[in-house]
């Protein structure tokens, strides 16, 4: 009877009503699950034409990049997979032409000057194969140049003005077999030798080998290749627009350097390619980095303050800001701006150039007088300077007003001089606030073109300066791509990349505000479960790392939500010396937040974190009793044993306690008990919740000694653990699609069992 009369109800409803309530049924039982997690699709932006009409577009999924064979981490001749589906997109139309009929594993896809070819490695059983596809044509050609060597899989790849070459890099004959056999050593033996006499690390040794390159030009006229240099270590590589000069920086590193990761020393030359010998630019000890005109002829920099310009074929810099003063009649026409006073020195950082290069727009930042500050952290504005090439002049263009820099982050997208715009993309400091301005030069009018909760990004404008690409993505779904004029008139949706997903009960987060235990504001972001039921308590599972504000979609997220749990990403404030204070005194108001807006419940609380918020998790365990369950995600617990483990990653994990992330603040026999309060270990006796350890063993970075430290520490004291070890996992776990989903099952099971009513058991 009750059927009956149902449907009765349905037959006097509209098409369009009924159209309406099976997408909200539907929408409620569609869950995101483990398998969506692998089909989740985003778009790549390779190269647009100067009108904007056509892109060039590559497709993929988090699938398409496994497996990975993590043993070979660090092996400079390993080729990790990662297929795309490549295809042109037309702007107008929304039509695909596709350049393959499958997905395929390709790199430096680049588009000739004229637009009418596409060139690109394609990868086949681990070599590097260059192939230019024709647009009219559709056609492909393929270029071998094997007999004269393997094409580097880190190589440059760069059209000549006119399109008849091409420039790229090749190995040296036995670069593979020297490469291959430094790897073996390092890892098999059967003797390995570590010494410190030796300038660099065995594993910087290996790691460097990836940077020995042989410059080349390949003339498709003639069909020659020509070898530009020797067997170089090159960290860049550009051309200028005329194909006449090499721009590259050599690596001229003498030794492992302590001081800063990577501890990369470049030194920039510049080579004619029709002969001759390389000349410096710049030296090793010059830490510059060069700002470059669009055709690479002349670069500009700063240095103490100063800005300089120099040709690559000039003997010396010129020094643009030291004399040339602003002519004062211009300064009068920024109203309100308060004139620096006369021992002030203005320092100036550079920007970009103009595109014809006669311009350079540079900043540089004032101090505000006390009257003028808003607030008390807002004590300087940001200046936006144009300064002529060639003479030196300048004028202030704009100064940011005070009252915009305390509310919000402005970063500068394009400049178009001869229009007299500036387009700025905007974020608000204290809520979802964000979009795209617009500054009209003539008018200092600066006014909003998009603007909502939305996260956007990507921002691209066409040559002709006609069409402006950007994503869109509302917070809690996948962002898709827009296109639209630059005043926004007409915006026009190009993507729908996960239409799989529109039926399906996705999280919706949310901004929260809360108070640490010193006082201080901070902020978090809550992700609702799937079909939240508002004034029904839920499991809280806060994910930890450092500090969270932006909100936006995240498949391993949405695998907790769609399993009814809540999660938190919490905010702390960190400070060197102490960082073990932090998440107890910020993660848990956090929590507490959440506990009175009456979504979370107390009573099922669990915790985790991957890396540096795994070492957060089980420190955290160490100092509070309220999670009923946490998971360590290769996170470490022993900070003495961590200080120099992990040898594929060079000096990292010394660096990260003494000078970075983990803010130790100095080295283990400077501040010894530092080491100690912040090793997690040695508090394994406090722990009463059950923890789950996930490690790889193949983990470059976090090794999985780290969690064997831990498991058989609360094995010793009879508290509860599980370590889950994935032989060829690697940081975060396994890299294959079969672990991985085994990995979140347990996860899901792990906390059904401590956080629901043990409906489920841990596997």
């Amino acid at each position: 009877m009750k059927t009956y009369r149902k449907l009765i109800v349905l037959l006097t409803l509209t098409v369009t009503q009924i159209v309406f309530i099976g997408k909200i049924c539907q929408g409620q039982e569609g869950l995101f699950t483990i398998d969506d997690y692998f089909q989740v699709t985003s778009m790549r932006v390779s190269a647009m034409t100067a009108d904007g009409q056509w892109l060039v577009c590559s497709f993929s999924t988090a699938a398409d990049r496994l497996p990975r064979d993590n043993f070979r981490y660090g092996d400079p001749t390993y080729v990790s997979p990662s297929q795309v589906e490549v295809a042109l997109l037309n702007t107008e139309t929304g039509r695909q032409r596709k350049l393959f009929a499958d997905k395929r594993q390709v790199s430096s896809l680049t588009m000739s000057e004229d637009e009418s070819m596409l060139a690109f490695f394609l990868v086949q059983e681990g070599e590097y194969q260059l192939q230019i596809w024709h647009r009219d044509s559709e056609r492909f050609e393929s270029i071998d140049v094997s007999e004269h060597g393997e094409i580097a899989s880190n190589t440059h790849l760069i059209w000549s003005e006119d399109g008849e070459k091409l420039f790229f890099a090749l190995r040296a004959a036995d670069w593979k077999q020297m490469s291959q056999d430094m790897f073996d050593t390092a890892v098999n033996g059967p003797i390995i030798i570590h010494d410190t006499d030796r300038p660099f690390l065995m594993w910087d040794e290996v790691k460097n080998r990836s940077r020995l390159m042989i410059p080349v030009m390949y003339d498709r006229k003639t069909r020659s290749l020509k070898k530009l240099l020797p067997e170089t270590p090159l960290l860049a590589v550009r051309m200028t627009k005329d194909g006449q000069y090499l721009i590259f920086d050599r690596d001229v590193t003498e030794k492992t350097d302590y001081e800063r990761i990577g501890g990369t020393q470049r030194q920039v030359e510049v080579l004619a390619v029709a002969g001759g010998e390389p000349q410096i630019l710049f030296t090793k000890e010059q830490r510059t980095r060069p700002t470059w005109r669009e055709d690479n002829m002349v670069f500009a920099y700063a240095e103490e303050g100063d800005i300089f310009i120099q040709g690559i074929t000039d003997d010396k810099p010129r020094n643009l800001t030291k004399g040339a003063e602003e002519p004062l009649e211009k300064k009068r026409e920024i109203r309100e701006i308060k004139e620096p006073k006369e021992e002030e020195k203005k320092r100036f950082s550079v920007s970009r150039f103009c595109t014809d290069g006669s311009k350079l727009l540079c900043t540089s930042r004032r101090e505000l007088a006390e009257d003028e500050r808003p607030d008390e952290d807002t004590t300087t504005v940001q200046e936006y300077w144009v300064i002529e090439a060639e003479s030196g002049v300048r004028k202030m263009i704009w100064e940011q007003p005070a009252e915009l820099t305390k509310k919000a982050r402005l970063s500068l997208v394009e400049w178009r001089p001869d229009e007299q715009m500036m387009y700025f993309s905007y974020a608000a400091t204290d809520k979802y606030d964000r979009g795209l301005m617009k500054l009209d030069l003539k008018t200092q009018e600066l006014s909003d073109l998009i603007r909502s909760d939305h996260i956007y990004g990507s921002w691209r404008f066409s040559k002709d300066g006609k069409t402006v690409l950007f994503t869109d993505a509302d917070g809690d779904r996948p962002a898709d791509w827009y296109i639209t004029d630059p005043d926004f008139t007409r915006v026009r949706r190009l993507t729908t990349l996960n239409p799989r997903l529109d039926n399906k009960a996705l999280s919706h987060t949310e901004l929260i505000t809360y108070r640490d235990t010193d006082g201080d504001e901070l902020y978090g972001v809550l992700y609702y479960p799937a079909n939240y039921e508002k004034g029904k308590k839920y499991p809280l599972v806060t994910e930890i790392y450092e500090n969270y504000f932006n909100n936006g979609f995240s498949s391993t997220l949405n695998i907790l939500t769609s399993a009814g749990y809540a999660v938190l990403h919490p905010s702390v404030d960190l400070e060197t010396g102490y960082p073990g204070e932090a998440w107890a005194k910020g993660a848990l108001s956090a929590i507490n937040k959440v506990i009175d807006m009456g979504v979370a419940d107390p009573e099922r609380l669990g915790i985790q974190g991957t890396s540096y918020g795994g070492y957060a998790t089980v420190l955290l365990i160490t100092q509070t009793d309220r999670f009923k369950a946490a998971i360590n995600n290769s996170g470490k617990v022993n900070m003495v044993s961590f200080y120099t483990q992990s040898p594929r990653y060079g000096i990292r994990n010394i660096h990260a306690p003494e000078r970075s992330q983990d803010r130790i603040g100095g080295t283990l026999w400077e501040y010894p008990e530092r080491y100690l309060a912040h090793s997690a270990i040695l508090y394994a006796d406090r722990i009463k919740t059950p923890l789950l350890c996930i490690t790889g063993d193949q983990d470059p970075n976090v090794e999985a000694f780290q969690s064997q430290e831990i498991y058989y520490a609360l094995r010793r004291l009879g508290k509860k653990c599980v370590w889950l070890r994935y032989h060829n996992g690697a940081h975060g776990g396994p890299n294959t699609s079969d672990e991985r989903r085994d990995m979140y099952q347990r996860m899901l099971d792990w906390y059904d069992t401590y956080l629901k009513d043990n409906e489920n058991s841990v596997k």
